[in-house]
């Protein structure tokens, strides 16, 4: 098998020439230029950019939370756009993990159950062990103690760190995070940037949108859209 095979069946995700479009009373938007990307196993793929620049717009195109006007996002080869609704919720339950800038919790929900969210959708995983893997997972990230606690009494770090557990429920191939460490201290970006690359060893796959200097560091690989230049990205 040659090299370039091998390069291509690592691609677990791939965008070509996707953009993203809107209409406001009589006017165009684009809200992302045109973009070509591929990211293989195990990087840790940054989206970087002034704001405005449609980073977090690519993120939910390649997510398949949204749309391209044009253009096609394929995972492992297969187009998001030529499958329906239903097989795509199952894959953001499945085999897309999420992280947003700010940490969405059921409030009425223990730390446990929160994590659990994920089986209560999608195909059925015997109750014994998908509870035994929201335990390790909340020992993975260091909450074990706080399991049967609610939301509203965490702090801004630990309830990032409960969502992070939730992302990798059902052991997901990518993790999609938006702006992770937008709303933590230092010592809590550090502590959820080492854990995000820690999956990247174990061959998970993270696409990070984010404007920390610091967080960007951690990327195998990153790409700068260009608010002012459209259609122009750089690759590094």
């Amino acid at each position: 098998m040659s090299r370039k095979t091998t390069l291509q069946q690592d691609i677990v995700i791939e965008a070509r020439s996707v953009d993203r479009r809107f209409s406001i009373g009589g006017h165009d938007i684009t809200a992302l230029a045109p973009v070509n990307i591929a990211v293989r196993r195990g990087e840790l793929f940054v989206i970087t950019g002034s704001s405005g620049s449609g980073k977090s717009t690519l993120l939910n195109l390649l997510s398949g939370l949204d749309r391209p006007s044009s253009g096609e996002v394929f995972f492992k080869g297969t187009s998001l756009s030529s499958i329906n609704e239903r097989i795509l919720a199952g894959l953001r339950n499945n085999d897309f993990g999420f992280i947003f800038q700010t940490p969405h919790l059921l409030p009425d929900k223990t730390i446990f159950e929160n994590v659990a969210l994920p089986f209560r959708y999608g195909d059925i995983v015997d109750p014994e062990l998908w509870r035994n893997r929201c335990l390790e997972l909340l020992g993975y990230v260091g909450l074990s103690h706080l399991k049967e606690r609610y939301p509203d009494t965490l702090s801004g770090g630990e309830m990032q760190r409960v969502v992070f557990a939730r992302a990798l429920s059902r052991e997901p191939e990518i993790i999609f995070a938006d702006e992770p460490t937008g709303s933590l201290d230092a010592e809590n970006s550090t502590r959820l940037m080492t854990l995000l690359r820690e999956q990247t060893r174990q061959g998970r796959t993270v696409i990070m949108v984010s404007h920390d200097a610091e967080a960007i560091a951690y990327g195998s690989k990153t790409l700068l859209l260009d608010k002012f230049n459209p259609g122009k990205t750089t690759a590094s």
